[in-house]
């Protein structure tokens, strides 16, 4: 669930193109640092978790930071 929560995310509000597959890396998807910055606020805001700077880095997986997420206790708003 929160893997397609940031997927959808990733899609409509960072405008990344085509399928996001789970080992694509910010870098990958051409996310640029200013971008991730902006990402780790709004998760904090929508999910109610804190993701420090180190674990959202360019070479970060969207697998990765799913694991993360789900580590921290992260629930998708309904």
């Amino acid at each position: 669930m929160i893997a397609d929560y940031l997927a959808t995310i990733l899609g409509t509000v960072y405008k990344v193109p085509g399928v996001i597959e789970p080992t694509m890396s910010f870098q990958d998807l051409e996310i640029d640092s200013l971008s991730l910055a902006e990402l780790g606020a709004q998760l904090e805001d929508d999910l109610g978790v804190t993701v420090e700077e180190e674990n959202l880095a360019p070479t970060t997986t969207v697998a990765e930071l799913v694991e993360l997420l789900e580590a921290q206790g992260a629930v998708v708003p309904a």
